[in-house]
């Protein structure tokens, strides 16, 4: 039994079927929905995880909420909430996948997003881990820190985040209404 996160490995087709919790990507691997605990019953030949929290969501498809980004893969970006569109606490995960980061092609989640980013971000389902989405011009990066330095990152009139400190410049999906603007 180990702890996993959407998108992660669990087994391959081969050695087990799916079951709550697991699906099978195109190349036949077993991979989990929803953060959790894994379990792979060899005997039965089953796969699945179960879920680590159980109880009522104040997140609901559509509302926008905001958290940081604590952590950055390949493909997706793990975001901690921690309020809602209502300015209400939250306490939840949420999973941003390449794909609902923007409209455009994206090669490089990095130009994007980055691990510190508070980011506003819309909830596409209604249990957690949340899915979320950064598509609309409302919603993206709402206060970005320098990768080189660490301060603050100041949204310039071409679009792009200058630090103050070092003179880094930096590229990612802002939101209307990013917190620090340069003058």
């Amino acid at each position: 039994m180990s702890s996993v996160v959407p998108g992660e490995a669990i087994a391959v087709e081969e050695e087990a079927l799916p079951q709550q919790g697991v699906y099978v990507d195109q190349r036949g691997f077993l991979r989990s929905y929803v953060v959790g605990v894994a379990q792979l019953d060899r005997y039965k030949k089953v796969a699945q995880v179960k879920p680590v929290v159980k109880r009522e969501f104040s997140l609901k498809p559509g509302c926008v909420a905001e958290g940081v980004v604590t952590g950055v893969g390949e493909d997706y970006a793990l975001v901690k909430l921690y309020s809602n569109s209502k300015g209400e606490r939250v306490n939840a995960i949420g999973i941003l996948h390449i794909s609902q980061i923007s409209s455009e092609y994206i090669s490089d989640i990095l130009d994007y997003i980055r691990p510190s980013d508070i980011v506003r971000a819309k909830v596409l389902n209604s249990s957690p881990p949340y899915l979320l989405s950064t598509k609309d011009p409302s919603t993206g990066v709402i206060l970005a820190y320098c990768s080189s330095c660490g301060k603050e990152l100041y949204l310039t009139t071409g679009g792009v985040l200058v630090c103050i400190n070092c003179g880094r410049r930096e590229k990612r999906k802002t939101a209307v209404g990013y917190l620090l603007i340069s003058r």
